[in-house]
């Protein structure tokens, strides 16, 4: 069998990689082909070096047990017909993986490359991610190997399960829900592991299960705390790990074909300042440019910069989100697009709108200034309290503002309001004719 990885770029908690593995196979290799090569954006450098690391340990675990492992690049020959054939394989298993219309279409070119040649191409899914295919969406259990092969002793200072088991032991030190928002403090308090899960070099089940493993033997050695914000840290994070498998699940059908926006003039100048941060409004740009330098925001940010670009600045949305996804380090197209489509209204529209005060926010965020005035240094010459609208300060070091941001605000409600009554009047006209 050849084992095609792609956003599972692990040998433990591999599905696909355990039933190829099965003793009582003929034997297996290993392929793995880079997201460039499959139609993704371009990846980070962070994201890189992670995916670059994890390639090298696979790499080395395989040639001690003298399995072929191989690495596509983007100008190399994607052929799956000529790597069996190279490889001396007769069938072809891969776990399922969310993607949008470019990935979907190397998948489906596969697919029938590998029938023509009357090779089976099998998918599994090891990590609950719904896919289209026949009978539908059926997310399989969940697939952890054994916990004596990733042992402690057996982990690289750098491999994800060892950087997760080390966060797991000082968690509770942390006040993980409050502080998992607050910019400057979110790096501290979060696991960084989010380009981890992104690149599948950990799996959301091993996360889930190294953490339920820690809670408890906390809770054993602390009874008298389980109340306390030490003792719920655990159960706050495994929630935010479930919440991830859950956006892949619930929306990693996206199907959606956006071509990239004819833009204006007007818009392609709002486009760069946003993606540069040089709005003239400190709160979002300051994420933008953390964003740009990092790879990683926190969620809050996440929602800020993207309601702000296309509700305020009134960007195109896909625009919005083809930039996060050549900016995020942890870019999945399960989370991100939804994520833009939520801001946009495209979709959930009947939860209401995602439109936010970016100064408000900022004050909320970050009352001490101490986030904007990391990112924007000239800001020093402006005295506290001015630092998130600097243009009421009679010397403003920013560029002003490319717009009043209330005004904005209050036409992103009116647009917002309209876009309701529509969505009110077509659910009146199917009452009328009793098709509600």
């Amino acid at each position: 069998m050849l084992v095609l990885l792609a956003e599972d770029l692990r040998l433990e908690d591999n599905l696909a990689f355990a039933i190829a593995s099965d003793t009582g196979r003929d034997g297996f290799a290993v392929l793995r082909v880079q997201p460039e090569a499959r139609g993704r954006p371009t990846r980070t450098r962070h994201r890189h070096e992670i995916e670059d690391a994890a390639e090298a340990r696979i790499g080395e675990e395989l040639r001690h047990s003298r399995m072929p492992f191989e690495v596509l690049r983007p100008h190399d020959d994607t052929s799956l017909v000529t790597a069996c054939r190279r490889l001396g394989c007769t069938s072809v298993i891969r776990n399922a993986a969310d993607g949008m219309a470019a990935e979907n279409a190397h998948r489906v070119g596969w697919e029938q490359e590998l029938h023509s040649a009357h090779i089976p191409f099998l998918t599994v899914n090891g990590e609950m991610i719904r896919r289209v295919g026949p009978g539908g969406a059926k997310p399989d259990q969940p697939f952890l190997s054994d916990d004596q092969a990733v042992a402690q002793e057996k982990l690289s200072d750098d491999h994800p399960i060892r950087l997760l088991r080390d966060f797991l032991r000082v968690l509770p030190e942390r006040n993980y829900l409050a502080d998992m928002w607050i910019p400057g403090r979110d790096r501290v308090s979060s696991s960084q592991l989010s380009t981890h899960f992104a690149a599948g070099t950990l799996s959301s089940h091993r996360a889930e299960w190294e953490t339920a493993k820690a809670e408890k033997l906390w809770h054993a050695a602390n009874p008298e705390r389980s109340r306390s914000t030490e003792g719920t840290s655990f159960r706050h994070f495994r929630s935010r790990i479930a919440m991830r498998t859950g956006f892949l699940t619930t929306f990693s059908r996206y199907k959606d074909k956006p071509s990239r926006a004819s833009l204006t003039p007007a818009q392609s100048e709002r486009l760069s300042a946003w993606r540069s941060g040089n709005t003239g409004i400190p709160m979002p740009d300051a994420a933008m440019r953390e964003l740009s330098a990092t790879g990683w925001i926190n969620f809050r940010l996440r929602q800020l910069v993207t309601s702000y670009g296309i509700q305020l600045l009134q960007l195109p949305a896909v625009e919005v989100g083809a930039a996060l996804a050549e900016l995020f380090d942890d870019y999945e197209p399960g989370i991100t697009w939804p994520q833009v489509a939520l801001n946009d209204g495209t979709l959930m529209q009947e939860r209401g709108p995602r439109i936010l005060n970016p100064v408000k926010q900022g004050n909320d965020l970050d009352p001490s200034e101490a986030y904007i005035r990391h990112w924007f240094p000239e800001l020093d010459s402006v005295p506290a309290g001015f630092g998130h609208e600097p243009w009421l300060w009679f010397d403003n070091p920013l560029p002003a503002p490319l717009i009043n941001h209330k005004a904005a605000f209050r036409d992103a409600r009116a647009r917002w309001g309209k876009r309701d009554q529509v969505f009110m009047s077509r659910d009146d006209v199917l009452r009328t004719h009793g098709l509600s």
